[in-house]
């Protein structure tokens, strides 16, 4: 399981203030902001872990399960699956014991669509995947842990996928308020956390643009950028569809699970800064400007997209454009601010002979040598955590955040890297509780 820490609202800050965070937090008093703060978390904070479908459940033909885009992609080549996973499908009382011991509050899964509706929701729930859900969930009520529920965690089952297309379709807004629909209809008296969809931007970004990520279309920026566009569609009408039908009687909150590194510029140039903000409003902004703030794309993004492919000879290429009721129904379709963070990295303007450049964003990363790093090259960088959740707070709103998602990868037994990059990032969430009372707003 990974870490789910879950970080309520800490402090109060205006909107539209991130542009400001690099020389708010370069005022901090140094070294004594870096030392280790021994203290407590407020009663109310919440404690959970987290999990997705594909990557516990295993049991990928069993009682009926059809192949999601997952199952193809990993069994391909001879790559590893999650055909047998930990095998939570057939041990539920066993993981759901590892809860208990933890002690935590809330545990995060996601649904795998497959499983609960292989044949689509008009043939109906499976019974067997509705029965494996239903059982989940009261052992979770029976412990007095709260599920947290996510609705897509990037399995979509493979026969939409070749039906429509997958996301570039949007067709695809209708099939997923048609699930949501029936999940809501079937366990929305039990749960009162949902969650959309995780990581639209890696739904959309590797997985219709590089192509390294299920379905593997290798369809450059403008697949990429389609898909984003009908995610952010179907995410709003499904938040939507529960504030209107389901919110009433089951009282819950819905929201979409984003995920963004966080960047900081390699020195403090106004250059170097322009090219944070902009790598921070393609990761994290295309798809939180549209749904925390005006239902449109952040301006940086527009230019940059319109210009860049212009360059290269797309011409008069623009991002996918809402329309002005489009707009309308997007903005504010939140309950919370639900965030997975794992990294962080420099930026310089300037490509140079380190570090790697991202050409579609025409930026340089820089790789800092006095970083810990994991074995496959993650940085461990603990103040990227406070540093993001204060940008979020003073760039959306004063809204609960929800870190759904952190940790690194460390295969060891004795995983001493785990233990402080576990340690450290959630000192720093712990930090902000303090630093909320001072100037810095986080």
């Amino acid at each position: 399981m990974r870490l789910l820490v879950v970080w309520l609202a800490l402090g109060c800050c205006l909107p539209g203030r991130a542009e400001n965070i690099w020389h708010r937090f370069e005022r901090l008093p140094f070294p004594k902001d870096n030392l280790f703060l021994y203290d407590t978390f407020p009663q109310d904070f919440m404690w959970a872990v987290g999990t997705a479908a594909y990557q516990v459940e295993g049991g990928w033909q069993q009682d009926g399960r059809a192949p999601s885009i997952w199952d193809t992609h990993c069994h391909k080549d001879g790559r590893a699956t999650g055909d047998v996973a930990s095998d939570s499908y057939n041990n539920l009382y066993r993981d759901t014991e590892a809860l208990h011991i933890l002690g935590v509050s809330h545990y995060r899964f996601s649904i795998s669509w497959s499983r609960l509706f292989p044949n689509g929701t008009d043939a109906g729930a499976s019974q067997a995947g509705y029965a494996y859900y239903r059982a989940l969930i009261n052992r979770l009520k029976e412990m007095g842990i709260k599920p947290v529920v996510t609705l897509y965690h990037w399995d979509l089952p493979q026969r939409l996928q070749d039906i429509y297309g997958g996301w570039v379709n949007e067709s695809m807004v209708e099939v997923f308020e048609a699930y949501a629909k029936a999940c809501f209809n079937l366990f929305g008296k039990d749960v009162k956390y949902w969650i959309t969809i995780d990581n639209p931007y890696v739904v959309a970004w590797h997985g219709y643009s590089t192509g390294s990520l299920p379905p593997g279309i290798k369809g450059e920026k403008l697949l990429g950028y389609k898909a984003g566009h009908n995610l952010i569609k179907a995410h709003a009408r499904v938040w939507h569809l529960y504030d209107t039908e389901f919110r009433p009687q089951q009282r819950g909150q819905v929201s979409i699970a984003l995920a963004s590194h966080w960047i900081d510029p390699i020195n403090m140039t106004q250059h170097c800064i322009q090219e944070a903000r902009k790598s921070l409003d393609f990761v994290l902004g295309w798809f939180a400007r549209p749904i925390f703030i005006d239902g449109d794309y952040p301006q940086s993004m527009k230019h940059n997209v319109s210009s860049l492919l212009n360059s290269h000879g797309v011409f008069d290429f623009h991002l996918p454009h809402f329309t002005e009721n489009e707009k309308h129904l997007i903005k504010g379709t939140f309950d919370f601010f639900a965030l997975t963070h794992y990294t962080t990295e420099l930026v310089h303007w300037e490509m140079e002979h380190t570090g790697r450049y991202d050409y579609g964003l025409e930026v340089q990363f820089i790789t800092d040598s006095t970083f810990l790093h994991s074995p496959h090259k993650y940085a461990v960088v603990p103040w990227g955590l406070r540093k993001i959740l204060n940008w979020i707070k003073s760039k959306y709103g004063d809204i609960p955040i929800y870190v759904l998602g952190n940790g690194i990868d460390d295969g060891k037994l004795e995983d001493k890297l785990r233990v402080y990059y576990i340690q450290h990032y959630i000192n720093e969430a712990l930090k902000g509780k303090f630093i909320s009372h001072r100037n810095f707003h986080i």
